[in-house]
């Protein structure tokens, strides 16, 4: 069986080495992290991915514009999209419309990013 495969956007390095461990520890799936939003599409069109992780804060965008862009492309509005952020709270739904599957806020352990993904991967409710 193959392994998911997820795309991340992530313009902190940190947080991108860090969340590239937990996704792919015990060759738990395939990752491809990118540093800008503006890349996310043209790597999908690569490889469609199974999940798609993004920052809400990107260097070139926002999480949630790439959501948007994602959400109205018949190829890629089926698949989930989680936003990291560090802001908590319900603002972030309504300042863009991109309507992300799940927001997960950032902290130092990988907890409820894993258990999001893998409930959105397997299509258990969360």
């Amino acid at each position: 069986m193959a392994r998911p495969y997820i795309i991340v956007a992530e313009d902190d390095e940190g947080w991108r080495e860090l969340i590239s461990r937990w996704l792919t520890a015990e060759d738990f799936c395939e990752v491809t992290i990118l540093p800008r939003g503006k890349d996310v599409l043209p790597a999908a069109g690569k490889r469609r991915p199974d999940l798609f992780v993004l920052d809400h804060e990107l260097g070139d965008t926002t999480g949630m514009k790439v959501c948007a862009e994602l959400k109205s492309n018949k190829d890629y509005r089926s698949v989930p999209v989680v936003i990291l952020t560090t802001m908590a709270g319900e603002m972030l739904k309504i300042v863009e419309g991109g309507k992300p599957d799940h927001f997960v806020v950032k902290s130092g352990e990988p907890d409820e990013l894993m258990q999001v993904v893998e409930a959105l991967l397997t299509g258990r409710k969360h």
